[in-house]
């Protein structure tokens, strides 16, 4: 991704802009609210502890979900499966030979 013209600029599914926002969102949501429920009332003192962990722990397992489901959605290269040996093509199966 350098200022050469000729590269091509990702599209949406290989940026890597967009889930991390999304990640950052729902661990803003998750931390908030964790420090807002976990303060007990107005009387005690508020809880950016419990804030910031739940923080984290929104924004690691979302981007983790988010890079799984993103690496399933790939599909394979054509040169894949057209191969020998482990690489055997389905359309092209093996013929048995008959035991006898």
């Amino acid at each position: 991704m350098g200022n050469n013209p000729s590269q091509q600029k990702p599209d949406w599914q290989q940026s890597i802009k967009a889930p991390l926002i999304f990640s950052l969102v729902l661990g803003l949501v998750a931390g908030v609210a964790a420090s807002v429920f976990a303060t007990g009332g107005s009387d005690e003192p508020f809880r950016i502890d419990i804030g910031l962990t739940a923080f984290g722990i929104a924004f690691v397992a979302s981007l983790l979900v988010i890079s799984v489901l993103t690496m399933a959605s790939k599909d394979n290269p054509k040169s894949h499966g057209g191969g020998a040996g482990v690489n055997r093509s389905s359309l092209n199966p093996d013929r048995r030979k008959p035991k006898g």
